[in-house]
């Protein structure tokens, strides 16, 4: 900026000496501003750098800490790995060792067998030989024997006949002198005045039924019997045998024999709880037998060996008119429907005694239809046979459960042929099974049909008074078990069937029985459970014994 023009010396002076000091004021200010802005910027540097150093200390921090999650994570899918790892080969090594005991059973099972087929072959090879030497004589024997046959039957049925004609003129006879006390002994007669209806025998068969049926009167008697079924059931293996070997030569019967055994298998297992429930399957299993009867390609055999002396005498020979030697196939499956039978009794009614109902309904509605009857007589002895392998205590038998020959003869199971017995549990299960399905079989209610009930009421009683009538001290779990399911919800029907005398049949077996019967080892705890049924009816049926 250039001087005023109009000052003159001293003036000029002190204004050039003013301009001077403003000069050197604004450019120490300047130079101060200058110094605060680098001091500033400075500073600001300084706070970044360590604001820089700070994230990059927090990084490396959250760095290290995710290596260390990291590491942590893989170590444990590590763990994981190495447990699985572990536990597989566990797994493997246990499926292993099971094949290996299932190869060496399967081994052991077959070497069993081929010493089996071979003893077979060479007794059937005996057998033959001594068939070939018998033949002609049984056939200048049979057309006698045949005839010998005839004549000792009908004299059965008439001296069957007058036997109870005698024992009901006896029972008559003693009602005018019985006392209160014996209208409560074991399984009475029952008086004439209560006359209650026999379900058993469908409409022909009504009248004189108004006494207990009678019972066997020595245990001789009832091991005959038991014995002559068991024979039955071995026929029926040899026939099992007899039919498969034939079916080996002809591939047409076996396809077709074991199509029908399958299916009759299958219906039977398929049988549910239900009015009109198992129509469809028993349709089924009827169509299939029916087929078997009228088979002309099947071998024929003589029905008589598989029905027991009782059902032979009760034919009238005089209306006998159907052919001795039937279809083999038909007998073969008649077989397999009862085992069927049995195998469901003890699957189902084990585990629910109820479930044995529609496995009886169809097992009798089976036995009842007369396109299935020899001569009017039913072939339920083939089912009946193996009830006296499978349950032999329903007619009485006992023995010492501690001992093989005991066990076998109550009906104990083994796991496998010649294996070790079934779990006492599993023993009870079965018993419990077979002891309900009898009462389903044997309390049917023919009384509204014409059909004639193959399984009378009175088998029922029979089995009762079999179990309740043992020696003192014979009674074993066993009896008490298969009492237990016997009685157990079929109470009513069993009153239906026999008024006040079924009153009296359940007070000695509920009360009477299980307080004086004695009994094994291991009895006791299932008498406790027979003997809490009376309070049972009590309570639920409000039925006094």
């Amino acid at each position: 900026m250039d001087p005023p023009a109009k000052l003159d010396g001293p003036s000029m002076q002190l204004y050039l000496d003013m301009r001077r000091l403003d000069l050197s004021a604004g450019e120490e200010f300047s130079a101060r501003l200058d110094r605060d802005f680098r001091d500033r910027e400075a500073a600001h540097r300084a706070a970044l750098d360590q604001a820089a150093a700070e994230h990059e200390r927090v990084r490396q921090s959250a760095e290290v800490a995710r290596q260390r999650f990291e590491h942590e994570v893989q170590k444990e899918i590590k763990r994981r790995q190495d447990e699985e790892a572990r536990e597989l080969d566990k797994i493997r090594q246990e499926k292993a060792e099971r094949e290996l005991a299932e190869r060496r059973r399967d081994i052991e099972h077959a070497r069993r067998e081929e010493a089996t087929r071979m003893m077979a072959e060479e007794e059937e090879a005996n057998a033959r030989a001594a068939a070939a030497a018998a033949e002609t004589r049984r056939r200048d024997e049979k057309d006698r024997a045949e005839a010998v046959e005839g004549r000792l039957r009908a004299q059965r049925a008439e001296a069957e006949a007058e036997a109870e004609t005698r024992q009901r003129a006896a029972a008559v006879a003693g009602l005018a002198s019985q006392t209160p006390a014996q209208a409560s002994s074991p399984l009475p007669a029952q008086q004439a005045d209560q006359r209650p209806v026999d379900h058993s025998a469908g409409h022909a068969s009504q009248a004189g039924s108004g006494t207990t049926p009678a019972v066997k009167g020595t245990w001789g008697d009832r091991d005959g019997e038991h014995q002559e079924y068991r024979q039955i059931h071995q026929r029926l293996k040899q026939l099992r045998t007899f039919m498969v070997q034939g079916a080996k030569q002809n591939p047409d019967l076996k396809r077709h024999m074991g199509d029908m055994r399958r299916e009759i298998r299958k219906r039977v297992g398929q049988c549910t709880e239900g009015r009109g429930a198992n129509k469809g399957l028993m349709d089924k299993v009827m169509a299939i037998l029916g087929e078997a009867k009228a088979d002309a390609n099947s071998p024929k055999v003589d029905v008589r060996q598989f029905l027991s002396a009782r059902t032979l005498a009760s034919i009238d020979s005089a209306n006998a008119t159907d052919a001795a030697h039937v279809p083999g196939l038909l007998v073969y499956l008649v077989n397999i429907f009862t085992k069927a039978i049995i195998a469901q009794f003890i699957s189902e009614a084990s585990v629910s005694p109820k479930a044995a109902d529609p496995v009886g309904i169809i097992a009798v509605q089976m036995f009842a239809a007369r396109e299935f009857r020899w001569n009017g007589a039913s072939l339920i002895d083939i089912l009946l046979a193996k009830f006296h392998v499978v349950c032999p205590v329903l007619w009485g038998m006992y023995g010492d459960e501690g001992t093989v020959q005991g066990k076998a003869r109550l009906g104990w199971w083994r796991e496998e042929r010649d294996g070790p017995w079934v779990s006492e549990q599993r023993h009870g299960e079965r018993m419990t099974g077979l002891g309900a399905g009898f009462a389903s079989l044997a309390l049917r209610d023919f009384s509204k049909t014409k059909l004639v009930n193959p399984l009378p009421n009175a088998a029922y009683w029979r089995a009762l008074h079999a179990i309740v009538a043992l020696p003192p001290g014979a009674a074993t779990a066993t009896h008490f078990t298969v009492l237990k399911a016997m009685v157990e919800g079929h109470e009513a029907r069993f009153l239906k069937c026999y008024g006040s005398a079924a009153l009296a049949g359940l007070r000695k077996a509920l009360i009477d029985f299980p307080r004086h019967a004695g009994g094994q080892g291991g009895a006791s705890v299932a008498a406790r459970a027979v003997a809490v049924l009376p309070d049972v009816l009590k309570r639920n049926h409000k039925l006094t014994l």
